[in-house]
């Protein structure tokens, strides 16, 4: 998530300035402004130099990178996805995650909590956008463990794509116990259905 518009909004109220006296300086509509503050749209980039300078920060303090960089950010957005899981939500999780994405594209564990969420969605465009997830977490240098959720989910990501041989070549590669091969080999030859699918989904995902 930026923190443009809360910024905009505190920075402008800082100064005692009403929108319009911040349009009218900036060449811009009121209703421009009062859109950003609101967080419905963001400044044209070419704007945000100006909009720095005149409120005399930076750009970095502008967009609020103090914010985006801190782990306890991070931190929010997994509990927040997580959370939304746990009740059953996926659409909200799926909305979370692509919102931090955006913010952090490089976040591998991210985008292997967000290939989880779009696979408990459980549309095949959902589904395919997660098994492409999990195989860029795979192709990366992730954390040992990131590496080993994005696998267990992409062994049940194949198998609610319909392709058991996928799932049962990648379990090859899996850790032990709840993502272990044996365990989630078992699974497979089960013949589970997609309820249970997701209900092992979930298992991964948050542990439950």
């Amino acid at each position: 998530m930026l923190y443009i518009a809360e910024n905009l909004k505190a920075l402008r109220k800082e100064k005692a300035l009403t929108q319009e006296e911040v349009a009218e300086i900036l060449g811009v509509s009121a209703q421009s402004v009062s859109k950003w503050e609101r967080g419905d749209t963001l400044p044209d980039i070419t704007l945000l130099p100006a909009l720095a300078n005149f409120y005399r920060i930076s750009v970095d303090e502008l967009i609020g990178m103090d914010k985006i960089n801190d782990v306890q950010a991070r931190a929010e957005i997994f509990a927040e996805g997580h959370n939304h899981l746990r009740n059953g939500n996926a659409d909200a999780a799926i909305a979370a995650y692509s919102d931090a994405l955006k913010i952090f594209p490089n976040d591998e564990g991210i985008m292997s909590d967000l290939a989880m969420a779009l696979a408990l969605g459980g549309d095949k465009t959902g589904l395919t956008q997660a098994a492409a997830l999990c195989e860029t977490v795979l192709s990366g240098n992730s954390e040992e463990k990131v590496r080993h959720t994005a696998r267990a989910a992409l062994c049940f990501i194949y198998l609610k794509l319909g392709e058991k041989d996928e799932a049962i070549a990648t379990t090859r590669n899996l850790p032990h116990i709840r993502e272990s091969r044996e365990t989630i080999l078992g699974q497979i030859e089960k013949e589970l259905e997609t309820d249970e699918i997701d209900a092992y989904l979930r298992c991964i995902a948050i542990g439950e």
